[in-house]
């Protein structure tokens, strides 16, 4: 009696049990992944300048906080402006994308205001919370402005570089649509590059904390037979390299000058005293920062830097790349002092 007393009762037990151990690995199944995060790298580079350049100091600028500051984002979009921030070591708060740290659901942003004035919407909004910090600070407009009635090829020691500000890939993205890049008056730009529709925004192809591409995904499309995909960046590369090479004999040419650029240091374009083609460190300086600019080498040097800037450029918008560089390398060969020649050039 007493054992099979016994066996109901195990009985009875692993008919309660069974319910629960069934549904445990189910309901562990149905728990969303959580995200990687990798420390050292992207949004959380703890060595990176672009959150510790203002650790010495005592407030960020308000012209930087927008994307520099702990709370810059959410400032931004619901004042459309920035005062100056206190820095805080490892400022970069996670809440500066997510309005809720237990759902994780991100700032929303109906609409991107570039720095040309233009206004886009990617249809997704992560995509536009993204682009609220990836387009650049200085555009078309800004250089238009800076050459207004000056003469195209005479040295003028009021113009100064303008920099475009760092991985501008909305701008690049968007093309004409945004007008970051400089524009050449009559000439046609293409707007934004679409990619398949499960590809066409930012988070299918970049980790959003660590910004690395999710290369794995690009092989669906693009293979080894037929498709040009490792030959988009070096193909850009090349036309780079040949610009700067005119940009560099325009400068002496025109300018008198000697012009080298160095990514060490603002204002990175420096006057090349020796004359050997590099910025050396008795160079790097801001006190030599090059002074011989004309409007014709300041759109070209815009623009090359703008590409430089945007390393996923290629990628991002490859036909309105091509056609930057392109058509900065056309005005360069116009000048006649560039050495450059257009012949075999095809613009995208």
């Amino acid at each position: 009696m007493k054992r099979m007393i016994s066996l109901v009762l195990a009985l009875m037990a692993a008919a309660l049990l069974t319910p629960c151990l069934a549904a445990e690995p189910a309901a562990a199944q149905s728990k969303p992944a959580g995200a990687r995060i990798e420390m050292g790298v992207g949004h959380f580079n703890r060595d990176g300048k672009a959150f510790h350049y203002w650790d010495q100091a005592a407030e960020i600028p308000a012209g930087c906080a927008r994307c520099h500051a702990a709370q810059g984002v959410p400032e931004y979009l619901a004042n459309g402006k920035n005062a100056p921030a206190k820095q805080v070591k490892n400022a970069y708060a996670c809440t500066n994308c997510h309005a809720d740290m237990l759902s994780y659901e991100r700032h929303k942003v109906s609409k991107v205001t570039f720095a040309s004035g233009l206004e886009v919407d990617a249809g997704l909004n992560d995509a536009n919370l993204c682009m609220t910090c990836h387009q650049g600070r200085e555009s078309t407009a800004s250089v238009n402005k800076a050459i207004a009635g000056k003469a195209l090829d005479t040295p003028d020691p009021a113009l100064a570089f303008i920099h475009v500000h760092y991985f501008p890939a909305g701008a690049t993205l968007f093309g004409t649509q945004a007008k970051v890049a400089y524009e050449f008056a009559g000439k046609t730009y293409d707007g934004r590059y679409k990619h398949p529709k499960q590809l066409d925004n930012c988070l299918a192809c970049h980790d959003p904390h660590s910004g690395h591409a999710k290369v794995e995904k690009c092989d669906s499309c693009h293979t080894d037979k037929g498709d040009r995909i490792a030959d988009y960046r070096s193909e850009l590369k090349q036309s780079m390299d040949a610009l700067y090479a005119g940009i560099q004999q325009y400068a002496i040419k025109v300018g008198g000058v000697p012009l080298a650029y160095s990514s060490k240091a603002s204002p990175y374009w420096y006057t090349d005293s020796n004359g050997n083609g590099v910025v050396d460190d008795d160079e790097l300086k801001p006190t030599n920062s090059y002074k011989a600019y004309t409007p014709r080498l300041l759109q070209a040097v815009f623009n090359y830097t703008f590409l430089l800037r945007d390393p996923g450029a290629a990628f991002h918008n490859r036909s309105y790349a091509g056609q930057i560089v392109h058509d900065s390398l056309e005005s360069l060969a116009v000048s006649g002092q560039a050495g450059v020649n257009m012949k075999g050039r095809t613009r995208p």
